[in-house]
């Protein structure tokens, strides 16, 4: 079995739906039932890129299965992770916004980003929490903190105050030009402003704003008459603009026979084929109102 990862940073607004309601959120975004982080799930992915790649040659067929109607014939040998969290924006005073991520989140791309050949991966802060402010581990580059903020800088996420870890400042610089570089490999200026606006917090506040801060929206639909229809009013809850994600693409050796073309022959060969950067496109409901534009990116594989 080969595996590339890829990362995926969402354009505009997106929603993957779970297909219920909670609490006053009639649609709320699909979120991981133990961490309450969001996620895109890897079906929608292989989906999306299935309707791109569909020509009907062997290669397509070999990496993503035969149509319905046939579909006892064989498996595709192209399997989609779930696209986890990395890094959530969120409004700050100073900055105008972060890229915030916690510790929770950067050990499982740790251990994602683990697989591959990148060595001597940054340790993760350590935030220490008391009773009077949870901290956050800043690049010395930030651009979140007030200007003349003393000797105890503080930042303010949303609404809430966090204390500047100081002691953990190396290992966000580490997390900090990592993801970076990773996120924007050819964007020098993206890197800049990528690390200026890094932010480690706590695993309980990245937790309470994914359930709390994410951007809902209002539609109602509109009769005839140009009325608003009675009771055609719903909320839908969607992932910001400027998320990122990452996740894993697996390939198995092809199950089909009747092909000669040298991509469909291997697990590399379909990497190779259908696994190039950078791909731009839609994930998720509402497609028609701009939502859900993605580019995914993929690690790894030959420029």
């Amino acid at each position: 079995m080969k595996q590339r990862l890829y990362t995926i940073l969402t354009r505009s607004g997106l929603h993957c739906g779970i297909g219920q309601g909670l609490s006053d959120i009639d649609l709320p975004t699909a979120k991981e039932s133990v961490t309450g982080f969001p996620f895109i799930p890897g079906s929608s992915l292989k989906g999306v890129l299935r309707d791109r790649f569909d020509d009907g040659s062997a290669n397509f067929r070999a990496a993503f299965g035969p149509d319905p109607n046939h579909a006892a014939d064989h498996a595709s040998a192209l399997s989609f992770s779930d696209a986890r969290l990395v890094c959530l924006p969120v409004r700050s005073w100073f900055g105008t916004f972060a890229y915030m991520t916690c510790p929770a989140a950067l050990g499982i791309y740790r251990q994602l980003i683990g697989q591959t050949d990148i060595e001597n991966l940054p340790g993760i802060p350590l935030l220490n929490r008391n009773q009077e402010s949870y901290q956050v581990a800043l690049t010395s580059e930030s651009i979140l903190t007030p200007p003349n903020h003393g000797d105890a800088p503080q930042i303010l996420l949303e609404d809430l105050d966090l204390s500047v870890a100081g002691a953990q400042q190396d290992k966000a610089n580490a997390w900090g030009h990592l993801l970076g570089n990773l996120f924007h490999p050819k964007d020098q200026e993206a890197q800049s402003a990528f690390v200026k606006r890094f932010a480690v917090v706590d695993d309980d506040i990245m937790a309470f704003l994914c359930e709390t801060s994410l951007p809902v929206a209002a539609h109602n639909a509109i009769d005839e008459n140009g009325i608003v229809k009675d009771g055609a009013l719903w909320y839908e809850e969607y992932v910001p603009a400027e998320t990122f994600f990452a996740g894993g693409v697996y390939a198995t050796a092809p199950k089909i026979s009747d092909t000669n073309e040298e991509a469909a022959c291997t697990d590399q060969g379909l990497l190779d084929y259908f696994c190039t950067s950078p791909i731009h496109t839609q994930v998720g409901g509402s497609a028609t109102t701009g939502r859900g534009l993605i580019t995914m990116s993929f690690l790894g594989q030959e420029d």
